[in-house]
């Protein structure tokens, strides 16, 4: 079965807020690139799909969680 577009946008759009989770610090340019889509789509997903998170640039444009924002996330709940 072939993977649908929404199935694909889902996964970039948990990948960049698992990659924030772990404090890593990635471009717009490298997302890009890393799940072959333009620059615009990233775009897209962060400031309109992940609005509701408080992502930001910081000075050297990566992107990051403002005020270092952790998210702890548990799937083993009992």
């Amino acid at each position: 079965m072939a993977q649908k577009s929404y199935d694909k946008a889902l996964f970039r759009l948990i990948s960049i807020l698992t990659m924030l989770t772990k404090d890593e610090r990635p471009t717009i340019s490298s997302l890009a690139e890393e799940f072959n889509v333009s620059k615009r789509t990233i775009q897209t997903d962060i400031y309109q799909r992940l609005c509701g998170w408080d992502i930001t640039k910081d000075k050297f444009g990566r992107l990051v969680f403002r005020d270092g924002v952790n998210i702890f996330l548990n799937f083993n709940k009992k």
